[in-house]
């Protein structure tokens, strides 16, 4: 046996994201001219063609938040949990009252029956792409002997087919998938390039891992898988004005709830209204995070898992912890600089320390600010042992590795979540 470099090429495992929604082409203008013809014939009966102003504004209203809304889909398909019908749906609602506000800002004319019948068959054309892609869009992977996929129950429409045997044939999957860091028998390799020039996409069973996970893993991380942690400077730019710009939007509605959480954790219970700590941020440098007290003040600042204070959290602090509101003051932190809204969660500086020493890289998820929520956060919940915070450095290394607008809207959606229902806070 010998081992060889086997190319795999990225623009085509990109692809492979976007096969599990319909032809792009096909499906989406299906989708498009079923939602401007049926809010049109709904909303005017037999008249197809818009007859004055303002129905042609409500048509180029229904397009635009149509088209934006096929375009972000198509990005945060590619993340764990991307293809969940609430969020997809979230993102159609924000877009619809986006385009509300505008036209009521600006005072444009509209059709009204036109306009909400085109919202209706904006989410039933998006729920019926949903159920169609889920039970007849499957991608097929074909895995070499030796491949191992750790989390198979959580693929989304991917069917799995182990090989036994490397005669060629002409039976194709929409990709091969192989360990790159093993090697691989000579009969396997001419397997490999004979589907490889047919078109079919190769890639490695450490990446289709990640990307089902959601996470990276430490044990088969090494040095040289260093580069391709490092995010984007461009974005990183971007989602400092992005972060600044959304605190001063969100402050008229932040500053009221901030005010009443603080009167009613002051006369609940004795103590400040505020639990300031020192927390280690971007390139290790040390920061006094913002927190709505949530627990019975006591002397001992000894670092200790969340789990461990239990018996000191007051009645009002558990409500707080359940929807996240006692983050809320970490809003003053973000205008300061010294966290994102959304980025790994800054740890206490003992706990930086041990950690440096249990978790293999632990100091690399420092690159990026820390921030009010995080991929670790919606996907995991708090760490409550080093086991679990492993578990979190994982999270926390995917979400550096695809740092992008992308992924912090899909986080931003399922924070939004917790926050209004308490789902998925631990």
């Amino acid at each position: 046996m010998t081992s060889h470099y086997i190319p795999i090429d990225p623009a085509r495992h990109t692809r492979l994201h976007e096969r599990l929604l319909l032809n792009p082409v096909i499906g989406h203008l299906a989708g498009l001219i079923i939602t401007l013809f049926g809010a049109q014939l709904i909303a005017h009966g037999s008249v197809l063609m818009p007859q004055d102003p303002n129905q042609q504004l409500s048509l180029i209203t229904l397009t635009t938040i149509y088209i934006i809304n096929a375009l972000l889909l198509k990005k945060i398909v590619r993340f764990p949990g991307g293809r969940n019908f609430s969020y997809g749906a979230s993102i159609t609602l924000a877009l619809i009252a986006s385009a509300m506000m505008i036209i009521l800002a600006f005072r444009l004319g509209y059709s009204r029956s036109t306009l909400f019948t085109g919202f209706a068959m904006l989410i039933g054309v998006q729920f019926a792409n949903f159920i169609i892609n889920r039970r007849y869009r499957k991608l097929k992977f074909a895995l070499l002997p030796g491949v191992e996929i750790t989390n198979k129950d959580g693929a989304e429409n991917i069917c799995f087919r182990e090989l036994t045997s490397a005669e060629l044939s002409d039976t194709r999957y929409d990709a091969l998938v192989v360990d790159t860091d093993n090697e691989i028998e000579d009969d396997w390799l001419r397997y490999v390039a004979h589907h490889s020039a047919s078109g079919t996409t190769i890639i490695s069973s450490k990446a289709l891992n990640e990307a089902i996970n959601g996470k990276v893993d430490l044990n088969m991380l090494s040095i040289h898988d260093m580069d391709s942690l490092q995010p984007s400077a461009v974005y990183v730019i971007a989602k400092r004005l992005i972060d600044i710009l959304s605190v001063i939007l969100l402050s008229p509605i932040v500053l009221p709830v901030s005010l009443i959480l603080a009167l009613i954790i002051r006369f609940e219970s004795k103590g400040p209204v505020l639990f300031v700590q020192e927390r280690v941020g971007q390139k290790n440098t040390p920061f006094r995070m913002y927190k709505f007290r949530s627990m019975v003040p006591e002397d001992d600042d000894t670092p200790r898992f969340a789990d461990m204070d239990k018996h000191r959290i007051t009645r009002f602090g558990s409500f707080i912890r359940k929807f996240r509101l006692d983050e809320l003051p970490q809003f003053l932190n973000v205008l300061k600089g010294d966290m994102s809204l959304i980025g790994p969660r800054p740890e206490q500086g003992g706990f930086v320390e041990q950690f440096e020493q249990e978790v293999p890289f632990y100091s690399y998820r420092h690159i990026v600010k820390p921030g009010i929520t995080g991929w670790a956060q919606v996907s995991q919940g708090y760490a409550v042992c080093t086991e679990s915070t492993k578990e979190k450095v994982e999270h926390d290394f995917f979400y550096i590795k695809n740092l992008s607008l992308w992924l912090d809207t899909l986080i931003a959606i399922k924070t939004i979540r917790t926050i209004l229902t308490g789902f998925g806070a631990r």
